[in-house]
């Protein structure tokens, strides 16, 4: 069976793994960080390295009587590292630390996180500038937060990438005027497709190419240019594979399961439809919120040659059956192997959540993945 791999970004494990297998090495003491904490006496102040298993204590120190402290210690190369007070994540800054630098901070535990006056390498007062626009931006979050159950989920997103834009155009004049600027490793993150490619600003992928050559030609082997390097290639084919989505040319993987009843559907018996097919199960709170909007599509559209292909990763078939008959899910092509998360369906799809959503038009190709809401009715729409 056709394996369709589908290219996720939520993000930067990659960018942390190429740094996990060099940080533990006892090497010569090669970065200094130094300063001032107000009201944080006594408390250890650290320097991490992200992992894919958490956090690797790259260095520490306790913040004196006086709130100075000084750290001294060893990495590999330029990259991406956490430094950080006690163990809350709300006390904790990005640092693009190089071989040779000598971060001087001033600062308090309540202002830690966004406000540092750091000096003394050559990206401090660009670090000071971010941190003042992600302030500003999560406090943007908050409200937007408290406002997200009166906002479709279409109004959210639109919400959510305007508050963002002033801290990814911040990021992309950084890039622009100084590409190979060891703090990009920072900001070319702001420049991500978090939820796909639907609503990304497609120029930001020639910023990530202009700051992973630069770092190529800039720093060579080293942790933060193979993840830039690895970053950049996974976010390319990412968009490669959007683009061919949107375009109708791939086939859709072709399978077959049963109905409640025992009964084989394949997806090719659907071909001249367009298709929905809908990864749900009975446990999913998400999958059975979302079942009456697909009951409301489904009587709209059903006319006009449209149907949903339910496919349940249930692996208890009685509770499958229920929720079919409680949600009122009225189109006849249901089908499941009851193997849970152990069902091929979701290597064939490439998905690790549900609800999950693939899109098929009457040509038996894939032209959509992931949409809900709005977005979901504009695409079948456009298609039918």
């Amino acid at each position: 069976m056709k394996t369709l791999l589908l290219i996720l970004f939520p993000f930067l494990l990659l960018l942390f793994a190429c740094q996990n297998e060099e940080a533990e090495a006892p090497l010569d003491i090669n970065f200094h960080v130094s300063g001032k904490v107000r009201n944080a006496i006594g408390q250890t102040i650290s320097i991490n390295a992200p992992s894919e298993n958490g956090n690797v204590l790259v260095a520490s120190a306790k913040i004196n009587s006086d709130g100075t402290f000084a750290i001294d210690g060893n990495i590999p190369g330029l990259g991406y590292y956490i430094m950080k007070i006690g163990s809350e994540d709300k006390n904790s800054v990005p640092l693009a630390l190089n071989i040779k630098d000598h971060l001087k901070i001033n600062t308090s535990l309540e202002t830690f996180s966004y406000s540092l006056d750091a000096s003394g390498t050559a990206w401090s007062s660009t670090m000071n500038e971010y941190l003042t626009l992600r302030h500003e931006f999560e406090l943007k979050m908050g409200e937007i937060a408290n406002q997200q159950q009166k906002l479709s989920e279409e109004e959210f997103t639109i919400k959510l990438n305007e508050s963002k834009q002033k801290i990814e155009e911040f990021s992309r004049i950084k890039i622009k005027s100084t590409p190979e600027s060891p703090y990009n490793i920072i900001l070319g993150m702001e420049l991500f497709p978090v939820n796909g490619f639907e609503n990304w600003n497609l120029d930001n992928l020639s910023y990530l190419e202009l700051m992973n050559t630069a770092y190529q030609n800039t720093y060579g082997d080293v942790p933060a240019s193979r993840s830039v390097a690895s970053q950049y290639q996974q976010i390319y084919s990412g968009f490669e594979q959007y683009k061919t989505i949107e375009n109708g040319t791939m086939d859709a993987p072709d399978f077959t399961l049963s109905t409640p009843d025992g009964n084989p559907i394949s997806l090719s018996s659907l071909k001249g439809k367009v298709v929905l097919i809908d990864f749900w199960a009975s446990w999913c709170g998400p999958c059975r919120k979302e079942n009456p909007n697909l009951v409301k599509l489904y009587q709209k559209y059903k006319s006009k040659g449209f149907t949903i292909l339910s496919v349940s990763l249930d692996d208890d078939e009685a509770a499958w059956k229920n929720a079919i008959e409680t949600d009122g899910l009225i189109w006849p092509n249901h089908v499941s192997d009851l193997k849970g998360w152990e069902s091929p369906m979701t290597q064939v799809y490439g998905f690790n959540s549900i609800p999950h959503t693939v899109i098929i038009n009457k040509e038996g190709k894939i032209n959509g993945i992931g949409l809900r809401g709005e977005q979901l009715e504009k695409k079948i729409k456009t298609i039918l």
